[in-house]
C-alpha cells in the first residue's frame, strides 16, 4: 500500500472529535442542496491548518457546543502544536506512544440498531484506497489552507493540507463529524453499555444559523465548528474559556484530548502531573479498614516485617503499635513466656520485643553474671526460680530462698530432719520433701511451715504439684484434669501418695503434728495409696489425669489419678527405671533406664512402641518438648530423637563436649543447657552443635535450670556450693524496668 506525503491516515486527523459517527452520503448532499440560503458547515481543514499525527489524533478548532433549548457557545481554541513524530522522545517522553485503543471507539445508535465506529486506520480499505490515489497533495497551492500566525502567538503552525471542498471530494462519506464513519471492522463480539450509547437519530438538521453550525443531539453535548473570523484569537485562549470547553465535552473526549496533550508535554511537566495525580489518588487500604479487619491482616506478618510496617508513616506506627491482639499473638507463636511482672509493666509488643533482644543475646552469649552464696559445701539437690526469687534445697536439710535481682538470701527454712530432696511451688504455697519420711507445705512470704503430711515410710524422693488444667482429650473433647490441685509423692518405700493441696488462703492455722500417731490432718489431705510397684519410685510424670512412675524394679506403670487405679504395668526394661516422661501430644509415654535404652510406650494401650538405643550407660534424664526428645547419660553424651518415630537426629559429644556423666540438664527447642564435671554447655538443638561455654573451670554442676532471661547453675566450685546465675535481659535493656 502506498502512503501520500503529509497526508493524515486516521479519521480522527480528519474529522472533529464529537461524539456523533459520521453521517451518511445523504447528509453531504444536504449540506449542498443548502448551499445558496445558507452558507453550509465550513470544515475544520477549511479553517485553520490541520496537525499530523502518527497514531490517532483528534483537533479541536473554533468548536460550540449547544443544549436543545440553549443557545450559549462555548468556543474550543485553535490547537497548534508540533506533530508528536517531530518530538524528541528524551524530552517528551510519551511522545510516540500508542493511543489506547479504549479512547479510539466510539458506540452509537442509528436506525434504532447499535453499532461501533473505529478509527480511520480500522476502517473498510476502499476509503483508503481513496487516500493513496492523491498524489503530492501538498503541491495543490491553490487548494492549500495557510492560515498566518499572529505576531504573538506562542504555537507552532501545523503542516498544510487541502482545502474543505478537496477533502469532501476525495471522502464525501466523511464530512464535517466528530467521528469515524460508521462503517467498522471492529470486532462485534465486544460488550456494549447501553448507557454509553449514543443516539444519532436524535439529530435536528435544521437547526443552523450563517455565522454559527449547531448541532441538537437529544441528552447529549453537541461539538460542531465556527467560521474562524466570528471569535477573536484572544477570546479563545481566555483560560476560562479552555476550562469551560473541557468540562463539556464528553467524557470519551475529555480523555482523548488529556491523553493528546500528555502525548506533547515535557518531561517535567509530566513529573509534576505524575506527583501531583499520584498523590490525590493514593490511598492508604489498611488505614481505611475497620480496626479489627486491619489486625486480621496485620496478623499475617512476622515480627520483622511487623517492625518494619510501623516504619512506614505516623499512622501506620499507630496502628501497628496498639494492635495488642496482633502482639499476643506473636508472643504464643513465638513461644515467649512473659512473666507476671513483665505483663503488668509492659504492652503486648513491648514484651515481644524484650523477649526477642533476650533471645538475641542468648545467641551472642551476652550475659551478667552474678554468683550466690549458701549450703556450704552440702549438695543442691533441687532448685526452682521465677522472675523474683531462686528456691533451693540442700542435703544440709534446709531451703533457701534468694532476691533473684538483689541475690540477697533473703530467708532460710527449716525444719526438716534430714536433707531435702523433692521440692515444688506454685504460687505462695512450696511443698518440699526430705530423708526424713515427711512431705511439708510452706507459705513462701511468711517463711513458715503451714502443714506437715506424715504417712511414707522412707525417703520421699520425689514428688509434683499438679493444678487444674484444660485437657484435649483423644475424641477432642476438652475437660479440667484434675478436678482439684494435688501432690503426687513417690518414695523409697514403693508407694505413691496422691494428696489434696491445702489452700493457704482458706485453712486455718493449726498446730503442726509431732509424730504420726497424732497425725489427723495428713489423713484428711490424703486421697490415694497407689501401691504395685515392688522397689523404690524414682521418678513421676503426670498429665491431666494420667500419671506414669518409673521404679527401680524396672516397670513402667500408668495410673489415673482421679480414681487412684492402675491402667497399664509397662514391662521391657531388663534394669531400673531412672527418669519418666509424657507425650501428650501422640498419647506416649517415655522412659530412660539402667539398661542404657530409651523406649516409648503406648498410653492407651501399653504397648511399646521404640526402642532407642545407642547410650553406653544409664540414662538418668529425659526431656521433651514439642517432638524433639533429649536424653542424658553418664556416658558423658546427650541424643536428640524425633519423639514421633524414634530416629536419632544428632548425638552431643567428642572433644568439645562433656567429660563426665551429665548431672543435669534443660531444653526448648533453641537451646539445650547441660551441665556435668567441669562445666555448663550451650547446645544448639536444632544442629546439635555447641554454641558456647557458659561456665567452666568449676568442680561439679549439681542443678542446672533456665527461663526465657535466665540461666542458674548449682555448682561446687572450691570447696564450697554455689549458685551462679546468667543474666541475658540486660544487654540491650539497659536502663527498663526489669
Amino acid at each position: 500500500m502506498r502512503s501520500t506525503p503529509s497526508v493524515p491516515l486516521t479519521i480522527a486527523e480528519l474529522q472533529l472529535s464529537s461524539p456523533l459517527p459520521s453521517p451518511n452520503r445523504q447528509s453531504t448532499g444536504y449540506v449542498q442542496h443548502h448551499h445558496h440560503s445558507h452558507p453550509p458547515p465550513p470544515l475544520l481543514h477549511s479553517q485553520q491548518q490541520l496537525q499530523a499525527q502518527p497514531q490517532h489524533n483528534t483537533h479541536f478548532n473554533n468548536i460550540t457546543h449547544t443544549e436543545a433549548t440553549s443557545s450559549n457557545a462555548v468556543v474550543l481554541p485553535q490547537l497548534h502544536f508540533d506533530p508528536p513524530c517531530s518530538l524528541n522522545p528524551d524530552l517528551y517522553p510519551l511522545a510516540n506512544a500508542a493511543t489506547p485503543s479504549a479512547m479510539k471507539r466510539f458506540k452509537f445508535q442509528m436506525d434504532g440498531k447499535q453499532g461501533s465506529a473505529s478509527t480511520w486506520d480500522d476502517e473498510r480499505s476502499y476509503k483508503r484506497a481513496e487516500l493513496e490515489s492523491i498524489e503530492d497533495i501538498e503541491q495543490t497551492n491553490n487548494t492549500a489552507l495557510q492560515i498566518p500566525t499572529s505576531a504573538n502567538s506562542t504555537y507552532s503552525p501545523g503542516p498544510s493540507y487541502a482545502t474543505a471542498e478537496a477533502m469532501a471530494d476525495i471522502i464525501p462519506d466523511s464530512p464535517n463529524s466528530a467521528l469515524p464513519s460508521p462503517v467498522s471492522d471492529l470486532d462485534h463480539e465486544d460488550p456494549w453499555q447501553e448507557d454509553d450509547v449514543m443516539n444519532v437519530d436524535s439529530i435536528d438538521p435544521s437547526v443552523a444559523t450563517t455565522d454559527i453550525t449547531t448541532t441538537t443531539i437529544t441528552s447529549t453535548p453537541t461539538i460542531t465548528t465556527i467560521p474562524n473570523n466570528s471569535i477573536h484569537n484572544s477570546t479563545l485562549l481566555e483560560p476560562s474559556s479552555l476550562f469551560e470547553m473541557f468540562d463539556i465535552l464528553p467524557d470519551n473526549i475529555q480523555t482523548y484530548l488529556m491523553f493528546q496533550l500528555l502525548k506533547r508535554s515535557p518531561r517535567n511537566a509530566l513529573r509534576m502531573a505524575n506527583a501531583t495525580i499520584m498523590q490525590v489518588l493514593k490511598k492508604d487500604i489498611v488505614i481505611n479498614l475497620p480496626s479489627s479487619v486491619a489486625e486480621i491482616v496485620l496478623s499475617y506478618l512476622d515480627i520483622r516485617s511487623l517492625c518494619r510496617a510501623s516504619g512506614v508513616n505516623r499512622s501506620w506506627k499507630q496502628l501497628i503499635d496498639n494492635a495488642s491482639e496482633v502482639w499476643k499473638l506473636k508472643i504464643k507463636q513465638s513461644g515467649f513466656v512473659p512473666t507476671s511482672s513483665e505483663r503488668l509493666q509492659n504492652s503486648y509488643k513491648q514484651i515481644v520485643r524484650r523477649h526477642i533482644i533476650m533471645r538475641r543475646n542468648w545467641r551472642r552469649n551476652l550475659h551478667h553474671k552474678m554468683l550466690l552464696e549458701g549450703h556450704e559445701e552440702d549438695l543442691v539437690t533441687c532448685l526452682q526460680f521465677d522472675d523474683e526469687k531462686i528456691i533451693t534445697g540442700s542435703d544440709d536439710h534446709s531451703i533457701n530462698v534468694y532476691d533473684i535481682k538483689t541475690g540477697n538470701l533473703k530467708r532460710v527454712l527449716s525444719g526438716h530432719d534430714g536433707g531435702v530432696w523433692a521440692l515444688q511451688y506454685v504460687g505462695n504455697t512450696l511443698v518440699t520433701g526430705s530423708i526424713d519420711r515427711t512431705i511439708r507445705v510452706w507459705d513462701i512470704e511468711k517463711g513458715i511451715c503451714r502443714f506437715i503430711l506424715r504417712g511414707h515410710s522412707s525417703t520421699v524422693r520425689c514428688l509434683k504439684i499438679v493444678m487444674p488444667s484444660k485437657i484435649v482429650n483423644p475424641d477432642g473433647s476438652i475437660t479440667m484434669e484434675p478436678s482439684e490441685p494435688i501432690i503426687v509423692s513417690g518414695s523409697r518405700d514403693m508407694t505413691i501418695r496422691v494428696w489434696r493441696l491445702p489452700d493457704l488462703e482458706k485453712e486455718p492455722q493449726q498446730p503442726l503434728s509431732t509424730c504420726l500417731e497424732d497425725d489427723v490432718i495428713s489423713q484428711r489431705f490424703l486421697k490415694y495409696k497407689l501401691v504395685e510397684h515392688e522397689h523404690s519410685v524414682r521418678d513421676l510424670a503426670v498429665y491431666g489425669n494420667i500419671l506414669v512412675s518409673g521404679s527401680y524394679d524396672n516397670n513402667v506403670i500408668v495410673w489415673n489419678i482421679e480414681t487412684g487405679k492402675k491402667v497399664h504395668i509397662l514391662k521391657g526394661h531388663t534394669m531400673k527405671v531412672y527418669c519418666v516422661a509424657i507425650d501428650p501430644k501422640r498419647r506416649h509415654c517415655i522412659s530412660g533406664s539402667l539398661d542404657a535404652s530409651v523406649r516409648i510406650w503406648g498410653i492407651d494401650d501399653g504397648e511399646c512402641k521404640f526402642v532407642l538405643q545407642g547410650h553406653a550407660i544409664l540414662v538418668g534424664l529425659l526431656g521433651l518438648i514439642d517432638d524433639c526428645l533429649v536424653s542424658a547419660a553418664a556416658d558423658a553424651t546427650l541424643r536428640i530423637w524425633d519423639a514421633s518415630n524414634g530416629d536419632r537426629l544428632y548425638i552431643l559429644a567428642g572433644s568439645n563436649g562433656h567429660q563426665g556423666p551429665i548431672t543435669s540438664f534443660q531444653h526448648d527447642k533453641f537451646k539445650i543447657i547441660s551441665g556435668s564435671e567441669g562445666g555448663v554447655k550451650m547446645w544448639n538443638t536444632q544442629t546439635g552443635e555447641l554454641m558456647y561455654d557458659l561456665i567452666e573451670d568449676v568442680a561439679g554442676v549439681w542443678r542446672v535450670c533456665f527461663d526465657e532471661r535466665r540461666c542458674i547453675a548449682a555448682v561446687k566450685n572450691e570447696h564450697k556450693t554455689q549458685l551462679i546465675v546468667l543474666d541475658f535481659g540486660v544487654h540491650g535493656l539497659e536502663g527498663e524496668t526489669n
